[in-house]
């Protein structure tokens, strides 16, 4: 209006003779109107009608594994490395998984008898007169004057120090770092600063510091603690023998890493290198290459490739919906698949509108048609997933209606409401099975990884490597604990788009992490939300030909069900006069797995189709059953 001046910050201005501010109000009222019906809505036509899932799903309480994993020992060849656990109570699964990643054949046993027929034996994870009694000391000594190898943790008190090659132990809570000797064999490809350098804890934390061990007067330091004091000792022996005594708890370690529970002892969170993990499943492996003539190991990558790669996006707020088309369009170019966690997001709340509406619903087809793979990133993607309760397992749509007020302000949600809910609209709007699950803000609720098994996920990428410390895929323990293992399979995120600088100017360090990673079999995990385009399309639109050149690519479940079936195969070798028979046992079809071999050895017959064997790699199209391959040693 002409001459109308409204109120604003100067202050209350005169409205001009004759006009009234009661048309005012009905003139903006009518605009209002006429915007809210003339503008697009959301609507929800493919939602209705839906309701669902139905039944409870509540997780059971921890499984016992022990006992079956004991059992398994029986019937296996010499070949594989030996656990031999001196307490039940310790957490064993940290020693299981590091073996199953790297793909070491092993048996778990009690027996010491059993686990001394193998050549290569860890002891876990103590050696003291209250874990191991004369007896079985004494056998301990027959096998390394025999001339086998022997890796002990925790080496206590003074009965075997003349084995292990040290005068006295300490136990202590004074150590959070360790570095590797650059002088022997089985350290020496650690090159990498941060490789060299491992943590164990926090420095500012003392308080969260594991205990260990040092050793006086050693005769051979494999590693130190930040203080200089012997970590990890070895003891060369007349025969060939070996014996060596790690100064903590190794799987108590690794698992305190993986479940997050380390108090940020990494150096990085995000878009780094921090290997501190992998560094000890790599020495685990090569210490078994090095001291086991019949060594034969399961590669960590498919189809004969030296890294894995998973491209995934974060599909959580309004504009993501409509942007994810240029990056599968971008995909689709380079002949890539990748992982779109989407937020089942069907009302308005503090963060956003409900853009899983029908408009978004097509657009996830048509995802699904261009290959890629549909996971969930729950419904209300929550800062408060962390400490939600856990729910009744009964959570279903329309019920379920959670609500985010604001930041550390959400209600009416629940674990499994997140779970159940998401996976099931998913599922029925964009007919595909949903298998995996990335939280939102990756906050883990300490039951995350139960009500996953029992919500019927099976892989999540719920962690940054950096921070856990590892860029290899493991299993989540129930309640993020010590005991029990679960059937989640872990990805750990390696980049993200959140942190500076912009994703176009990190290009060439994204690269090299990846070719870093590549060294030891790595995954390569890629998390970024299509919000914007710019920076991030031009990353990808950079990246995606050169990681596609160096790296096996596929989606988070690709991925997961080629892992879950490698975990699966068993392998053991027997010698037969002078020829050596591998016998590999797939319980599920496996396709793309490679075995490392001694270098020496040759096909004792033509290899089946299917296979090749190239400089002691011989790679397996495709496997399931039982199969036994003849070699020589040249």
């Amino acid at each position: 209006m002409k001459g109308l001046r409204l109120p604003g910050c100067a202050g209350l201005s005169r409205m001009k003779k004759g006009f009234s501010p009661v048309l005012l109000l009905i003139g903006l009222v009518a605009i209002a109107v006429t915007v809210y019906f003339l503008l697009p809505r959301d609507t929800y036509e493919e939602l209705k009608g839906l309701e669902g899932p139905q039944g409870t799903t509540l997780p059971g309480p921890p499984a016992s594994t022990l006992d079956s994993v004991l059992k398994q020992a029986a019937g296996t060849e010499t070949s594989r490395l030996a656990v031999l656990l001196t307490d039940r109570e310790s957490a064993w699964t940290g020693i299981q998984n590091a073996l199953e990643t790297m793909g070491i054949p092993h048996v778990i046993t009690t027996d010491a008898d059993q686990a001394l027929r193998h050549k290569v034996v860890l002891v876990y994870p103590a050696i003291s007169g209250k874990f191991v009694n004369r007896d079985q000391q004494n056998k301990l000594r027959q096998h390394v004057a025999s001339g086998g190898c022997l890796l002990a943790t925790q080496v206590l008190g003074g009965d075997l120090k003349d084995l292990f090659g040290f005068a006295e132990v300490v136990e202590s809570r004074e150590h959070f770092e360790l570095t590797f000797s650059e002088n022997d064999r089985l350290t020496e490809d650690l090159t990498h600063e941060r490789e060299r350098t491992v943590r164990l804890g926090n420095p500012g934390r003392s308080g969260s510091w594991i205990g260990t061990q040092h050793y006086l007067q050693p005769e051979h330091v494999l590693a130190g603690y930040q203080d200089g004091k012997a970590a990890w000792i070895s003891k060369q022996h007349p025969g060939g023998g070996v014996a060596m005594a790690l100064g903590f708890d190794l799987g108590f370690y690794i698992l305190k890493c993986q479940n997050d529970r380390d108090e940020e002892a990494s150096r990085s969170y995000v878009n780094d290198y921090e290997p501190s993990v992998d560094v000890w499943l790599r020495l685990l492996k090569k210490l078994y290459q090095q001291h086991e003539p019949l060594a034969v190991t399961v590669d960590t990558v498919p189809d004969g490739q030296k890294l894995s790669a998973v491209v995934s996006f974060d599909v959580d707020y309004v504009k993501s919906m409509t942007n994810m088309a240029a990056y599968r369009d971008l995909l689709v170019k380079d002949g890539l698949p990748a992982t779109f966690f989407v937020q089942a997001k069907y009302y308005r709340d503090y963060f956003d509108s409900g853009f899983f509406n029908d408009a978004s619903v097509g657009l996830l087809r048509e995802l699904r048609r261009a290959g890629m793979e549909i996971a969930s990133h729950s419904v209300a993607h929550s800062d408060m997933f962390a400490h939600l309760p856990l729910g009744n397992g009964r959570e279903k749509y329309p019920d379920y209606q959670p609500r985010v007020k604001g930041m550390e302000d959400t209600r009416d949600a629940t674990v499994l409401g997140e779970l159940r809910v998401s996976k099931f609209l998913l599922e029925k709007l964009t007919d595909t099975e949903v298998k995996s699950f990335r939280p939102g803000f990756l906050a883990c609720p300490p039951a995350l990884p139960q009500a996953m098994e029992a919500a019927g996920y099976r892989y999540a990428s719920s962690v940054t490597a950096a921070n856990v410390m590892t860029y290899l895929p493991y299993r989540k323990n129930y309640d993020r604990q010590y005991a029990s293992p679960t059937s989640i399979i872990e990805f750990p995120v390696a980049v993200e788009d959140e942190h500076p600088p912009a994703m176009d100017q990190r290009v060439e360090s994204a690269l090299n992490l990846a070719k870093q990673l590549s060294m030891y079999g790595g995954t390569f995990t890629i998390l970024s939300h299509p919000n914007v385009l710019n920076h991030k399309y031009r990353f990808f639109e950079q990246l995606l030909p050169k990681l596609k050149e160096m790296a096996w690519v596929g989606t988070l479940s690709q991925l997961g069900e080629w892992w879950d079936a490698r975990s699966r195969l068993q392998v053991d070798v027997s010698r037969r006069g002078s020829d050596l028979l591998v016998k590999i046992q797939a319980p599920v079809r496996a396709r793309g797995v490679t075995l490392q071999l001694p270098e020496r050895w040759s096909p004792a017959q033509p290899l089946p189709s299917g296979m090749r064997l190239a400089e002691g790699r011989l790679f397996l199209e495709q496997i399931e059953g039982v199969l036994s391959l003849p070699f020589r040693e040249n």
